[in-house]
Protein backbone atom coordinates (compact mmCIF):
# COMPACT_ATOMS: atom_id res chain seq x y z
CA UNK A 1 0.00 0.00 0.00
CA UNK A 2 1.42 3.37 -1.00
CA UNK A 3 1.65 5.99 1.71
CA UNK A 4 1.21 9.62 0.79
CA UNK A 5 3.39 11.60 3.20
CA UNK A 6 3.56 15.39 3.39
CA UNK A 7 7.01 17.00 3.70
CA UNK A 8 8.31 20.56 3.65
CA UNK A 9 10.55 21.58 0.80
CA UNK A 10 13.09 24.34 0.18
CA UNK A 11 13.15 26.75 -2.70
CA UNK A 12 14.38 25.94 -6.17
CA UNK A 13 14.44 27.79 -9.46
CA UNK A 14 13.51 24.88 -11.70
CA UNK A 15 10.89 26.10 -14.20
CA UNK A 16 8.05 23.72 -14.97
CA UNK A 17 7.38 23.11 -18.66
CA UNK A 18 4.03 21.32 -18.36
CA UNK A 19 0.84 23.23 -19.24
CA UNK A 20 -0.75 25.58 -16.74
CA UNK A 21 -4.12 23.97 -17.34
CA UNK A 22 -3.91 20.33 -16.34
CA UNK A 23 -6.42 17.82 -17.68
CA UNK A 24 -6.67 14.95 -15.20
CA UNK A 25 -8.50 11.71 -15.93
CA UNK A 26 -8.36 12.19 -19.67
CA UNK A 27 -6.72 10.09 -22.37
CA UNK A 28 -3.60 11.12 -24.24
CA UNK A 29 -5.28 11.85 -27.55
CA UNK A 30 -8.14 13.70 -25.88
CA UNK A 31 -5.59 16.07 -24.34
CA UNK A 32 -3.91 16.61 -27.70
CA UNK A 33 -7.13 17.07 -29.66
CA UNK A 34 -8.58 19.33 -26.98
CA UNK A 35 -5.72 21.81 -27.40
CA UNK A 36 -5.97 21.63 -31.19
CA UNK A 37 -9.75 21.98 -31.05
CA UNK A 38 -9.51 25.07 -28.84
CA UNK A 39 -7.44 26.87 -31.43
CA UNK A 40 -9.40 25.76 -34.46
CA UNK A 41 -12.87 26.43 -33.12
CA UNK A 42 -12.16 29.85 -31.72
CA UNK A 43 -9.34 31.00 -33.93
CA UNK A 44 -10.67 29.49 -37.10
CA UNK A 45 -10.66 32.84 -38.88
CA UNK A 46 -6.89 32.42 -39.06
CA UNK A 47 -6.69 28.71 -39.91
CA UNK A 48 -7.47 26.62 -42.95
CA UNK A 49 -9.29 23.75 -41.30
CA UNK A 50 -8.29 20.35 -42.54
CA UNK A 51 -8.52 18.36 -39.31
CA UNK A 52 -11.41 18.68 -36.91
CA UNK A 53 -11.06 16.83 -33.58
CA UNK A 54 -14.24 15.23 -32.35
CA UNK A 55 -13.61 16.07 -28.71
CA UNK A 56 -15.93 18.77 -27.29
CA UNK A 57 -14.22 21.67 -25.56
CA UNK A 58 -14.86 25.14 -24.24
CA UNK A 59 -15.89 27.03 -27.34
CA UNK A 60 -15.07 30.49 -26.13
CA UNK A 61 -11.34 29.78 -25.95
CA UNK A 62 -9.46 30.83 -29.05
CA UNK A 63 -6.36 30.49 -31.11
CA UNK A 64 -4.45 32.61 -28.63
CA UNK A 65 -4.50 29.74 -26.13
CA UNK A 66 -2.93 27.38 -28.65
CA UNK A 67 -0.36 29.97 -29.65
CA UNK A 68 0.50 30.76 -26.03
CA UNK A 69 0.95 27.07 -25.20
CA UNK A 70 3.16 26.49 -28.21
CA UNK A 71 5.36 29.49 -27.48
CA UNK A 72 5.60 29.25 -23.70
CA UNK A 73 5.34 25.49 -23.19
CA UNK A 74 6.66 23.73 -26.31
CA UNK A 75 7.49 20.61 -24.29
CA UNK A 76 3.79 20.01 -23.76
CA UNK A 77 3.43 18.96 -27.37
CA UNK A 78 6.68 17.05 -27.39
CA UNK A 79 5.68 15.08 -24.31
CA UNK A 80 2.11 14.49 -25.44
CA UNK A 81 3.24 13.28 -28.85
CA UNK A 82 5.80 10.99 -27.24
CA UNK A 83 3.04 9.61 -25.06
CA UNK A 84 0.82 8.65 -28.01
CA UNK A 85 1.85 5.02 -28.41
CA UNK A 86 0.74 2.29 -26.04
CA UNK A 87 4.31 1.62 -24.95
CA UNK A 88 6.19 4.88 -24.81
CA UNK A 89 9.71 4.24 -26.14
CA UNK A 90 11.08 6.94 -23.84
CA UNK A 91 9.63 5.15 -20.81
CA UNK A 92 11.20 1.92 -21.97
CA UNK A 93 14.55 3.65 -22.38
CA UNK A 94 14.39 5.25 -18.93
CA UNK A 95 13.35 1.93 -17.39
CA UNK A 96 16.51 0.33 -18.80
CA UNK A 97 18.62 3.13 -17.36
CA UNK A 98 16.89 2.80 -13.98
CA UNK A 99 17.79 -0.89 -13.90
CA UNK A 100 21.41 0.25 -13.64
CA UNK A 101 20.74 3.42 -11.59
CA UNK A 102 17.68 2.66 -9.41
CA UNK A 103 18.24 5.69 -7.18
CA UNK A 104 18.62 8.27 -9.95
CA UNK A 105 16.14 10.98 -8.99
CA UNK A 106 16.20 12.69 -12.38
CA UNK A 107 15.30 9.46 -14.17
CA UNK A 108 12.49 8.74 -11.71
CA UNK A 109 11.18 12.27 -12.19
CA UNK A 110 11.21 11.99 -15.97
CA UNK A 111 9.55 8.58 -15.98
CA UNK A 112 6.98 9.69 -13.42
CA UNK A 113 6.02 12.64 -15.59
CA UNK A 114 5.82 10.47 -18.72
CA UNK A 115 3.67 7.93 -16.89
CA UNK A 116 1.25 10.73 -16.03
CA UNK A 117 1.09 11.93 -19.63
CA UNK A 118 0.33 8.33 -20.61
CA UNK A 119 -2.52 8.15 -18.10
CA UNK A 120 -0.68 5.71 -15.83
CA UNK A 121 -1.22 7.74 -12.71
CA UNK A 122 -0.46 5.05 -10.12
CA UNK A 123 2.85 4.26 -11.82
CA UNK A 124 3.58 7.98 -11.95
CA UNK A 125 2.94 8.42 -8.24
CA UNK A 126 5.10 5.41 -7.38
CA UNK A 127 8.08 6.88 -9.24
CA UNK A 128 7.57 10.36 -7.82
CA UNK A 129 7.13 9.06 -4.26
CA UNK A 130 10.40 7.17 -4.62
CA UNK A 131 12.15 10.24 -6.03
CA UNK A 132 10.72 12.36 -3.21
CA UNK A 133 11.93 9.85 -0.61
CA UNK A 134 15.41 9.95 -2.12
CA UNK A 135 15.49 13.76 -2.43
CA UNK A 136 12.82 15.41 -0.25
CA UNK A 137 14.25 18.89 -1.00
CA UNK A 138 13.79 18.56 -4.78
CA UNK A 139 11.22 21.20 -5.71
CA UNK A 140 10.47 19.84 -9.17
CA UNK A 141 9.74 16.38 -7.76
CA UNK A 142 7.46 17.92 -5.14
CA UNK A 143 5.49 19.84 -7.77
CA UNK A 144 5.15 16.90 -10.16
CA UNK A 145 3.98 14.76 -7.24
CA UNK A 146 1.26 17.33 -6.49
CA UNK A 147 0.07 17.19 -10.07
CA UNK A 148 -0.08 13.42 -10.12
CA UNK A 149 -2.07 13.43 -6.89
CA UNK A 150 -4.53 15.73 -8.62
CA UNK A 151 -4.67 13.45 -11.65
CA UNK A 152 -5.51 10.52 -9.36
CA UNK A 153 -8.30 12.52 -7.73
CA UNK A 154 -6.59 12.54 -4.34
CA UNK A 155 -7.79 16.09 -3.74
CA UNK A 156 -7.14 16.27 0.00
CA UNK A 157 -3.59 14.98 -0.31
CA UNK A 158 -2.95 17.18 -3.35
CA UNK A 159 -4.26 20.28 -1.60
CA UNK A 160 -2.09 19.67 1.46
CA UNK A 161 0.95 19.07 -0.77
CA UNK A 162 0.28 22.23 -2.79
CA UNK A 163 -0.17 24.28 0.39
CA UNK A 164 3.19 23.13 1.69
CA UNK A 165 4.85 23.60 -1.67
CA UNK A 166 3.60 27.17 -1.96
CA UNK A 167 4.77 28.06 1.55
CA UNK A 168 8.37 27.64 0.45
CA UNK A 169 8.20 28.63 -3.23
CA UNK A 170 8.71 32.13 -4.60
CA UNK A 171 10.22 31.26 -7.98
CA UNK A 172 8.61 30.86 -11.41
CA UNK A 173 7.14 27.45 -10.56
CA UNK A 174 4.93 29.15 -7.99
CA UNK A 175 2.63 30.17 -10.84
CA UNK A 176 2.05 26.57 -11.86
CA UNK A 177 1.25 25.52 -8.30
CA UNK A 178 -1.12 28.46 -7.81
CA UNK A 179 -3.00 27.59 -10.98
CA UNK A 180 -3.24 23.92 -10.07
CA UNK A 181 -4.63 24.85 -6.66
CA UNK A 182 -7.03 27.34 -8.26
CA UNK A 183 -8.38 24.57 -10.51
CA UNK A 184 -8.78 22.38 -7.44
CA UNK A 185 -10.63 25.09 -5.53
CA UNK A 186 -12.91 25.81 -8.50
CA UNK A 187 -13.69 22.12 -8.95
CA UNK A 188 -14.58 21.76 -5.28
CA UNK A 189 -16.88 24.82 -5.19
CA UNK A 190 -14.52 27.17 -3.35
CA UNK A 191 -14.74 29.96 -5.87
CA UNK A 192 -13.40 32.76 -3.67
CA UNK A 193 -10.21 30.83 -2.98
CA UNK A 194 -9.89 29.93 -6.67
CA UNK A 195 -10.25 33.57 -7.70
CA UNK A 196 -7.60 34.59 -5.16
CA UNK A 197 -5.14 32.05 -6.57
CA UNK A 198 -5.85 33.04 -10.18
CA UNK A 199 -5.26 36.70 -9.26
CA UNK A 200 -2.03 35.84 -7.45
CA UNK A 201 -0.81 33.84 -10.47
CA UNK A 202 -1.65 36.74 -12.78
CA UNK A 203 0.55 39.07 -10.72
CA UNK A 204 3.48 36.79 -11.52
CA UNK A 205 2.56 35.86 -15.06
CA UNK A 206 -0.25 37.68 -16.92
CA UNK A 207 -1.40 35.33 -19.68
CA UNK A 208 -4.50 35.05 -21.84
CA UNK A 209 -5.58 31.70 -20.48
CA UNK A 210 -5.31 32.81 -16.86
CA UNK A 211 -7.42 35.90 -17.54
CA UNK A 212 -9.94 33.65 -19.27
CA UNK A 213 -10.03 31.13 -16.44
CA UNK A 214 -10.61 33.83 -13.84
CA UNK A 215 -13.10 35.72 -15.99
CA UNK A 216 -15.20 32.67 -16.80
CA UNK A 217 -15.35 31.73 -13.14
CA UNK A 218 -16.47 35.26 -12.25
CA UNK A 219 -19.13 35.13 -14.94
CA UNK A 220 -20.37 31.82 -13.60
CA UNK A 221 -20.78 33.48 -10.23
CA UNK A 222 -22.71 36.35 -11.78
CA UNK A 223 -19.86 38.80 -11.14
CA UNK A 224 -20.10 40.46 -14.55
CA UNK A 225 -18.59 43.78 -13.44
CA UNK A 226 -15.55 41.98 -12.02
CA UNK A 227 -15.24 39.83 -15.15
CA UNK A 228 -15.35 42.90 -17.42
CA UNK A 229 -12.78 44.67 -15.26
CA UNK A 230 -10.54 41.60 -15.45
CA UNK A 231 -10.70 41.47 -19.25
CA UNK A 232 -9.89 45.20 -19.41
CA UNK A 233 -6.93 44.60 -17.10
CA UNK A 234 -5.79 41.77 -19.35
CA UNK A 235 -5.99 43.97 -22.42
CA UNK A 236 -3.83 46.57 -20.68
CA UNK A 237 -1.09 43.92 -20.45
CA UNK A 238 -1.87 42.01 -23.65
CA UNK A 239 -3.33 44.59 -26.00
CA UNK A 240 -3.23 42.28 -29.04
CA UNK A 241 -5.17 39.49 -27.29
CA UNK A 242 -8.33 39.61 -29.41
CA UNK A 243 -9.96 36.84 -27.39
CA UNK A 244 -10.03 39.06 -24.30
CA UNK A 245 -11.66 41.80 -26.37
CA UNK A 246 -14.27 39.29 -27.59
CA UNK A 247 -15.00 38.20 -24.05
CA UNK A 248 -15.30 41.81 -22.93
CA UNK A 249 -17.79 42.52 -25.71
CA UNK A 250 -19.84 39.47 -24.79
CA UNK A 251 -19.97 40.56 -21.15
CA UNK A 252 -20.93 44.12 -22.11
CA UNK A 253 -23.81 42.73 -24.16
CA UNK A 254 -24.89 40.52 -21.24
CA UNK A 255 -24.83 43.59 -19.00
CA UNK A 256 -26.97 45.55 -21.44
CA UNK A 257 -24.18 48.08 -22.01
CA UNK A 258 -24.91 48.22 -25.73
CA UNK A 259 -23.24 51.53 -26.68
CA UNK A 260 -19.98 50.35 -25.07
CA UNK A 261 -20.26 47.03 -26.89
CA UNK A 262 -20.80 48.84 -30.23
CA UNK A 263 -17.69 50.95 -29.71
CA UNK A 264 -15.61 47.83 -29.09
CA UNK A 265 -17.16 46.01 -32.08
CA UNK A 266 -16.49 48.95 -34.40
CA UNK A 267 -12.84 48.93 -33.33
CA UNK A 268 -12.64 45.26 -34.25
CA UNK A 269 -14.27 45.96 -37.62
CA UNK A 270 -11.54 48.48 -38.38
CA UNK A 271 -8.75 45.93 -37.97
CA UNK A 272 -10.31 42.51 -38.70
CA UNK A 273 -9.23 40.84 -41.95
CA UNK A 274 -12.51 38.89 -42.06
CA UNK A 275 -15.38 40.95 -40.70
CA UNK A 276 -18.30 38.49 -40.93
CA UNK A 277 -18.45 37.68 -37.22
CA UNK A 278 -18.24 41.33 -36.22
CA UNK A 279 -21.03 42.43 -38.52
CA UNK A 280 -23.20 39.71 -36.99
CA UNK A 281 -22.28 40.90 -33.50
CA UNK A 282 -23.13 44.44 -34.52
CA UNK A 283 -26.50 43.31 -35.85
CA UNK A 284 -27.18 41.49 -32.59
CA UNK A 285 -26.49 44.59 -30.51
CA UNK A 286 -28.46 46.88 -32.79
CA UNK A 287 -31.45 44.53 -32.64
CA UNK A 288 -31.27 44.58 -28.85
CA UNK A 289 -31.29 48.38 -29.00
CA UNK A 290 -34.39 48.36 -31.21
CA UNK A 291 -32.47 49.57 -34.28
CA UNK A 292 -34.17 47.19 -36.72
CA UNK A 293 -33.10 48.82 -39.99
CA UNK A 294 -29.48 49.26 -38.93
CA UNK A 295 -29.42 45.65 -37.73
CA UNK A 296 -30.69 44.40 -41.09
CA UNK A 297 -28.02 46.42 -42.86
CA UNK A 298 -25.32 44.89 -40.64
CA UNK A 299 -26.56 41.40 -41.50
CA UNK A 300 -26.43 42.26 -45.21
CA UNK A 301 -22.83 43.41 -44.78
CA UNK A 302 -22.08 40.13 -42.97
CA UNK A 303 -23.42 38.08 -45.90
CA UNK A 304 -21.40 40.09 -48.41
CA UNK A 305 -18.27 39.59 -46.29
CA UNK A 306 -18.95 35.85 -45.93
CA UNK A 307 -19.37 35.44 -49.69
CA UNK A 308 -16.13 37.29 -50.38
CA UNK A 309 -14.22 35.19 -47.83
CA UNK A 310 -15.62 31.97 -49.31
CA UNK A 311 -14.75 33.06 -52.86
CA UNK A 312 -11.14 33.56 -51.78
CA UNK A 313 -10.88 30.34 -49.78
CA UNK A 314 -13.74 27.84 -50.18
CA UNK A 315 -13.10 26.01 -46.92
CA UNK A 316 -15.50 24.26 -44.57
CA UNK A 317 -14.81 26.96 -42.02
CA UNK A 318 -16.05 29.70 -44.34
CA UNK A 319 -19.13 27.64 -45.17
CA UNK A 320 -19.98 27.53 -41.47
CA UNK A 321 -19.40 31.27 -41.14
CA UNK A 322 -21.81 31.89 -44.03
CA UNK A 323 -24.31 29.42 -42.59
CA UNK A 324 -24.43 31.50 -39.42
CA UNK A 325 -25.24 34.57 -41.49
CA UNK A 326 -28.02 32.72 -43.30
CA UNK A 327 -29.33 31.62 -39.93
CA UNK A 328 -29.36 35.23 -38.70
CA UNK A 329 -31.21 36.23 -41.90
CA UNK A 330 -33.79 33.50 -41.33
CA UNK A 331 -32.79 31.51 -44.44
CA UNK A 332 -32.49 28.15 -42.69
CA UNK A 333 -32.47 26.06 -45.87
CA UNK A 334 -29.43 27.90 -47.23
CA UNK A 335 -27.76 27.59 -43.83
CA UNK A 336 -28.36 23.83 -43.69
CA UNK A 337 -27.07 23.39 -47.25
CA UNK A 338 -23.79 25.08 -46.36
CA UNK A 339 -23.49 23.03 -43.18
CA UNK A 340 -24.13 19.73 -44.98
CA UNK A 341 -21.37 20.53 -47.45
CA UNK A 342 -19.07 21.56 -44.57
CA UNK A 343 -19.67 18.26 -42.78
CA UNK A 344 -19.16 16.35 -46.03
CA UNK A 345 -15.84 18.14 -46.57
CA UNK A 346 -14.67 17.88 -42.96
CA UNK A 347 -16.57 15.08 -41.16
CA UNK A 348 -14.85 15.78 -37.84
CA UNK A 349 -15.77 19.47 -37.82
CA UNK A 350 -17.92 19.25 -34.69
CA UNK A 351 -19.11 22.86 -34.80
CA UNK A 352 -20.60 22.32 -38.27
CA UNK A 353 -22.19 19.04 -37.23
CA UNK A 354 -23.67 20.46 -34.02
CA UNK A 355 -25.16 23.53 -35.74
CA UNK A 356 -26.61 21.40 -38.52
CA UNK A 357 -28.20 19.06 -36.00
CA UNK A 358 -29.67 22.05 -34.15
CA UNK A 359 -31.17 23.58 -37.30
CA UNK A 360 -32.58 20.27 -38.52
CA UNK A 361 -34.34 19.86 -35.19
CA UNK A 362 -36.21 23.16 -35.65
Amino acid sequence: MMLVVMKAEKMSHVVDVAPLVSVPRRSKMERITQIIDIGKKAGGQFLDIGFYPAVPCYRRLVFAVCFFTLVMYPMVFVEMTAAHSDVDPEIAKITQELAEQPDNVDLLLRRGRLYRFNGKFSDSLRDLEQAWFLDPENRQVALERCRTLLALGYDNAAEAALDQYLQGESGPSRVVALVERAHLYARTDRADLALADYSAALQFYPTVELYLARGHLQEGLGQLDAAAAGYIEGLSHLRHASILRKELIRVKIAQGHYPEALILIDKELESASVKTEWYLRRAEVLAAMGETEAGAQARAYALDEANQAFAKRPTALHRVARAKVYQALGDLEAAKQDLRLAVETAPRFTEAYDLLKKLEAQ
